[in-house]
């Protein structure tokens, strides 16, 4: 269940998200779907052989679990969170979410963020709110929700065939703050490594330590093999 499914309603400032009704292990038309091979017996964690399954995809180059202890029902992962990003890592992360999903019957949230205006208007003129790739001067939110729709495009792309999976775009000050706060309504959320420079600041940068340290529930972490970069043309 993700925050816009919460009781009380969303909390973010703003931001839009479609996709199907989600459901905790409907049958799978995506990739994959079954479960992985030895599955755990009932009551063991999942989260663990899922995250060691999904480690030996090709684009990845690493893949850690964090923050294992968090996890409320260990034997069970229905909904993931997927920060998608414009960083190097962030084909692989998609790439390794969708195989936890595949091996757990889970959802997938795709899950971008924009600067608010709030955001935009503490940068300035001369500063860098988001790495969300907009046009040479293009800055304002309009720009960079054309972009971040087109990044969740890319990813929706990436993911194939794999079905159960939504979309979610979100206007916040920070990255870090808005997945840190939806943690809370999934059973694990799945980050690209640290990037560092101006591209993928906004998303990954500082915003992967600050999610693996202040999450809710487990967090996986993907260090791509070479760049994977979506591509949001």
């Amino acid at each position: 269940m993700n925050g816009s499914d919460a009781g009380g309603g969303n909390a973010r400032e703003g931001g839009a998200r479609n996709g199907g009704a989600r459901g905790e292990s409907g049958g799978s038309a995506g990739t994959g779907g079954a479960g992985h091979a030895g599955s755990p017996a009932v009551g063991d964690s999942v989260i663990r052989p899922a995250v060691d399954d999904a480690s030996d995809v090709p684009t990845a180059a690493d893949v850690s679990l964090n923050g294992a202890d968090r996890a409320a029902r260990p034997d069970r992962v229905s909904s993931v969170l997927v920060a998608v990003g414009p960083g190097p890592h962030s084909g692989a992360t998609v790439d390794v979410a969708r195989e936890i999903a595949a091996a757990t019957d889970a959802w997938l949230e795709l899950f971008h963020v924009v600067p608010s205006d709030a955001a935009l208007a503490d940068a300035g003129p001369d500063g860098e709110a988001s790495g969300t790739a907009v046009a040479d001067g293009d800055s304002d939110a309009s720009d960079y929700a054309v972009a971040g729709e087109r990044l969740l495009d890319a990813a929706e792309d990436r993911l194939g065939g794999f079905e159960r999976a939504d979309r979610w775009l979100v206007e916040d000050r920070t990255a870090a703050g808005a997945v840190v706060e939806q943690s809370a309504y999934y059973d694990l959320v799945v980050v690209g490594a640290p990037t560092t420079g101006t591209v993928g600041r906004f998303v990954f940068g500082s915003t992967t330590d600050t999610v693996v340290g202040d999450a809710e529930v487990p967090v996986v972490v993907v260090e791509a093999d070479g760049s994977t970069a979506l591509d949001a043309a």
